[in-house]
C-alpha cells in the first residue's frame, strides 16, 4: 500500500488523519456501494492491521508524555495567555500536565494489551480466510 499522506503534516495532523480513516472504515460500508467485510480473510486482515496500529500507540503516547515533561522542564507549561500567574493557574497547569502524563502511561499499557489481543485474534482468524470460495462474493457485511 502506498503512503498518500504528506510528509509535512504535524503529529497532531497525522493522528487526526488516522482517526478520520478509522471513522471512514466504520461508516463507509453503510453509506456507499463499496463492500464492507466479504470474506473471512477480510476479518483476519482487518484484525492484523488493527494489531499493527495499536502496537504503535504506546510509543506515540510515550512521545506525548516525554514532550510534556520536556515542556515542563523548560518552563513552558504554566498559566494560559492572559491568566494571572499569581492566581494559582500555573500550579493547576503543572498538575494537569502531570495528570495527563499518568493517563498517557496508563493508556499506553492498555494499548499494548489491546495490540496483543488483536494480534491473537488475527492469528486465529488467519486460517479461516486461506481459501476464497469460487463464484460471486458473499453479500457484504456492514
Amino acid at each position: 500500500m502506498s503512503n498518500p499522506v504528506s510528509a509535512s503534516l504535524s503529529i497532531a495532523e497525522l493522528t487526526s488523519e488516522a482517526a478520520e480513516l478509522m471513522r471512514s472504515a466504520v461508516l463507509t460500508p453503510a453509506r456507499s456501494s463499496r463492500p464492507g467485510l466479504v470474506h473471512p480473510s477480510d476479518a483476519a486482515e482487518t484484525a492484523a492491521a488493527l494489531a499493527g496500529l495499536t502496537a504503535r500507540l504506546p510509543e506515540l503516547l510515550d512521545l506525548l508524555a516525554s514532550f510534556l515533561s520536556s515542556e515542563q522542564a523548560a518552563g513552558r507549561i504554566g498559566p494560559g495567555p492572559g491568566e494571572d500567574p499569581g492566581a494559582g493557574t500555573g500550579y493547576d497547569a503543572l498538575r494537569a500536565a502531570r495528570d495527563a502524563r499518568e493517563q498517557l502511561y496508563e493508556a499506553g499499557r492498555t494499548a499494548a494489551l489491546l495490540a496483543d489481543s488483536l494480534a491473537s485474534a488475527a492469528a486465529v482468524l488467519a486460517p479461516l480466510g486461506a481459501v476464497h470460495p469460487v463464484g460471486p462474493p458473499a453479500e457484504p457485511h456492514a
